[in-house]
C-alpha cells in the first residue's frame, strides 16, 4: 500500500501544480468497499483492527507510519 499511496499523492501533487483546485486528500478507496463486502475478513486499510478483541484496539500497519 505504500507504494500506491505514494504514487497517487504524487500524482495530485502534479496535478496541483498544474493548475488544479485540490484542497484536501483522502486515503479512502474503493478497497475498502471491498473490506465491507468481504465482511472484514481482508484488511485494505492504515490500520489493522483486532475484531476478536474486547476493545477493537487498531494496529498501525507499515503505510499508517509512512503516510504519518
Amino acid at each position: 500500500m505504500v507504494k500506491s499511496l505514494n504514487a497517487y499523492i504524487g500524482s495530485v501533487l502534479e496535478a496541483i501544480r498544474s493548475g488544479s483546485d485540490t484542497r484536501g486528500y483522502f486515503t479512502w478507496s474503493i478497497l475498502d468497499v471491498f473490506e465491507l463486502q468481504d465482511g472484514y475478513e481482508s484488511s485494505f486499510g492504515l490500520y489493522y483492527v483486532d475484531l476478536d478483541g474486547p476493545d477493537l484496539t487498531r494496529y498501525p500497519k507499515l503505510s499508517a507510519k509512512w503516510y504519518a
